[in-house]
């Protein structure tokens, strides 16, 4: 296709490139089938696998070894980055609703910056991954988030990385190859080649300069040392970095081939019959109507205010609370499952049947949700917030939205996977954004001021890590609380001089220290207790 005289790749799907990709032939076109033609690479390709390589040790070395910190944000802003370059030199066609998509993918590799909460960050990141790796599917000429997005986007993580897998070393190499294509790459060969000669001669002369002058024999001691330091974690560092940097360039490199079409009238995976689905799930229903009747008393008790005889806030909170979570998921699950499977009428519609079963199912645990959250919030102004408290929280409201959303699509057909995305990103937006850990030490400490805590918790306080330090720090003017104060002040300093200060940057870290400095504490180790939900 051609626009403006440039020309630009376009991601349609010709008849040629389903030979070439494997796919089935016919007896009757064998005859006129061609040959598996060899993968053309350039310039671009070849640079782009090297950088994966490089990415996949930054991985390995630092990503890893600094889990939950500012590396795992640079590491997908970087990969987000070399896509997009990756994209923009082999003219591809991205729309605007793709570009903003992948600035959002970015945006949430700044997460650590803000963040300090290593859990927090480790969600961040793979949010940015799936979204970046979805993109080189949509780019390819998947529909962006449509009807197929589940397959579009496991294919996007699972299978075209590794269906490109062996083409990230044949495409590096090809740096080295000469001819009329290699001639550039000749030369970067013969650079390689004069480097390695120039080694003994280097040695050599660097031994005699050391020799010859102290000030010089130092300065490389100490630039020496520090290749004796090297673990033989390297070796396994460089080893693993080889296959991740294959799955990434696989990744950016299958924007390049053609997308996976489906029929839109009947998608291949509808294969369940209506009659198997909802036998299956008619039972289920039923059992959940009785579990409700039995259980009203106990699962309403909290919309009241009141605490069941012979549970404590805690037993009450927890036994309610998680064994909702898991129902929640399950019917997610078999929601899910029932849309994706069972066979639609013309036009891939869904029958009556399926949306009553989809909303009684909904109904019902929404109704679980709005309990268990209510259950929460007593136990909450009981005893306060806890990280587990407010996250738990955080995920049941994320599935009280989504149950929302799966209502309404069944009463009035939209972009679902499109709302769905924006709804997932103002939620993730939230967690990453919203100083959550400094909500729950404010909540907290307020409480306690006010008298609605007996008691102020240091070891729930402990985990929120840097982002307790400034709410805390209010109790310094406590003269019941100073004294317990400062030692948590000073454990928590100690903790953060104790991480790498460019690994583990962060705003609310740098914050911390400087209250701490302020205030005249000094690092020390106290020992706080495990804390339970």
């Amino acid at each position: 296709m051609e626009n403006n005289n440039k020309k630009i790749q376009t991601n349609s799907f010709k008849p040629s490139d389903a030979v070439n990709m494997g796919a089935t032939i016919g007896v009757s076109d064998i005859s006129t089938a061609q040959p598996l033609s060899r993968p053309k690479y350039s310039l671009t390709d070849s640079i782009c696998a090297w950088m994966c390589f490089a990415l996949g040790f930054i991985f390995t070395r630092y990503v890893c070894g600094y889990a939950g910190g500012l590396w795992g944000g640079i590491f997908w802003a970087s990969v987000g980055a070399l896509g997009a370059v990756y994209v923009r030199h082999k003219a591809l066609k991205v729309t605007r609703a793709q570009i903003a998509v992948f600035i959002i993918s970015e945006f949430f590799c700044l997460t650590p910056i803000f963040c300090a909460n290593g859990f927090v960050n480790t969600l961040a990141a793979m949010f940015s991954f799936a979204l970046m790796f979805y993109l080189a599917v949509s780019v390819s000429g998947a529909a962006l988030f449509g009807k197929h997005f589940v397959i579009d986007a496991l294919s996007g993580i699972l299978a075209r990385p590794f269906m490109s897998f062996t083409h990230s070393p044949r495409a590096a190499f090809w740096l080295f190859k000469g001819g009329k294509e290699g001639q550039r790459s000749k030369t970067v060969l013969y650079v390689l080649l004069g480097l390695l000669c120039a080694v003994p001669l280097t040695i050599v002369v660097v031994v005699l300069l050391m020799f010859s002058d102290s000030a010089f024999e130092s300065v490389m001691d100490t630039f020496l040392s520090g290749f004796a330091n090297v673990s033989f974690a390297l070796f396994w560092q460089i080893f693993f970095a080889v296959p991740i940097g294959m799955y990434l360039f696989g990744a950016v490199f299958s924007s390049t081939k053609p997308a996976w079409s489906y029929s839109e009238e009947a998608p291949i995976y509808r294969f369940l019959p209506p009659p198997i689905a909802y036998t299956a799930v008619t039972p289920i229903c039923v059992f959940y109507m009785i579990y409700i009747i039995t259980q009203l008393g106990y699962f309403t008790a909290a919309f009241g205010g009141e605490l069941p005889e012979g549970y404590s806030y805690s037993e009450f909170a927890r036994r309610g609370f998680f064994e909702l979570c898991v129902i929640a998921v399950i019917n997610l699950c078999v929601i899910t499952l029932m849309q994706a499977l069972v066979r639609r009428g013309d036009g891939d519609r869904r029958p009556k049947t399926l949306r009553v079963y989809t909303i009684i199912i909904s109904v019902f645990t929404l109704l679980l949700i709005t309990s268990a959250l209510s259950k929460m919030i007593l136990y909450i102004k009981e005893l306060g917030m806890t990280q587990l408290r407010i996250y738990t929280s955080w995920f049941m409201l994320l599935l009280a939205v989504i149950f929302v959303i799966i209502i309404v699509l069944q009463i009035k057909e939209f972009s679902f996977w499109k709302v769905m995305f924006a709804a997932f990103s103002v939620m993730m937006g939230v967690l990453c954004f919203g100083n959550i850990d400094g909500m729950i030490a404010r909540y907290n400490v307020s409480a306690y001021q006010c008298g609605a805590l007996n008691e102020f918790d240091f070891n729930a306080m402990y985990y929120l890590g840097a982002a307790s330090v400034k709410p805390v720090s209010e109790l310094l003017r406590d003269e019941n609380s100073q004294y317990n104060t400062e030692q948590f002040l000073g454990t928590v300093l100690s903790d953060l001089n104790g991480l790498d200060d460019f690994a583990y940057f962060s705003i609310q870290k740098v914050s911390a220290e400087k209250i701490c400095e302020k205030n005249g504490i000094k690092a020390e180790t106290w020992e706080y207790e495990y804390f339970r939900f």
